[in-house]
């Protein structure tokens, strides 16, 4: 695909967000949903290693200083799209990068990073996630712990489940029985994805009004694969 011109404007209508975690033993004791995690220092040597290391990414143009955390802002123009953001707490690394979000029909950018990750960290559970809003809403999870299949959480008004969410959750020392009737996960139950993805990785995707932890900003330049899934999702 031909790169999209500096300044074009994303579709108003359009918005989305996508993140990798990363969590490699030794693994601490799983959070519970109403559980924050520690404020542990960040690495930014190591976050900038993170982001060279993804398959969207062929170079660092610029590079940040660590700010809090914070939720990223949903890209509004093809500059933004070049904007990574990326933590390393401990064992735990957390990235968000626009050109991995997919939209549910074609794309595969978040699919193929994921089974990357795996293959480089065959040791490590990884969580990616990614929420597109395009006229329709789109959701995908996908999730990876050693010892158990692959989780897959995906669709549109109704999301499908692949794989079996007590077992990976009991993979990682999760009960969900003491936790009530918002974790049931049976096909009649409402099902609490994001007090789930709080338990899997650590709280990293979970952000705090009074935000301890930082996070590296960086502006990149994008491999092929990274500008055709940005020319494929964000201007169709």
């Amino acid at each position: 695909m031909s790169p999209v011109s500096p300044g074009t404007q994303v579709n108003p209508r359009h918005s989305g967000h996508a993140h990798l975690v990363v969590v490699h033993p030794p693994f601490a004791t799983p959070l519970q949903p109403n559980e924050r995690p520690p404020a542990t220092a960040h690495d930014p040597g190591a976050a900038r290693a993170a982001v060279l290391s993804l398959s969207t990414v062929s170079a660092i143009r610029r590079e940040y200083a660590p700010a809090r955390l914070e939720h990223p802002g949903s890209p509004t123009n093809r500059e933004e799209l070049d904007g990574v953001r990326a933590a390393v707490w401990g064992s735990t690394v957390k990235i968000s990068d626009p050109a991995l979000v997919e939209d549910g029909v074609l794309a595969s950018a978040l699919e193929d990073e994921f089974q990357a990750q795996r293959t480089k960290h065959p040791d490590a559970r990884i969580v990616a996630v990614c929420e597109r809003d395009f006229g329709a809403s789109y959701t995908k999870i996908l999730v990876a712990v050693p010892g158990t299949p692959d989780l897959t959480v995906e669709g549109f008004d109704e999301l499908e489940i692949t794989g079996d969410p007590r077992a990976t959750l009991a993979a990682v020392g999760i009960d969900l029985d003491p936790l009530g009737e918002g974790y049931d996960i049976s096909d009649e139950g409402f099902f609490d994805y994001e007090g789930v993805l709080h338990m899997l990785t650590g709280g990293a995707l979970s952000v705090y009004a009074d935000e301890e932890r930082f996070e590296s900003a960086f502006d990149v330049d994008r491999s092929e694969e990274g500008e055709d899934g940005i020319c494929e999702v964000w201007f169709p």
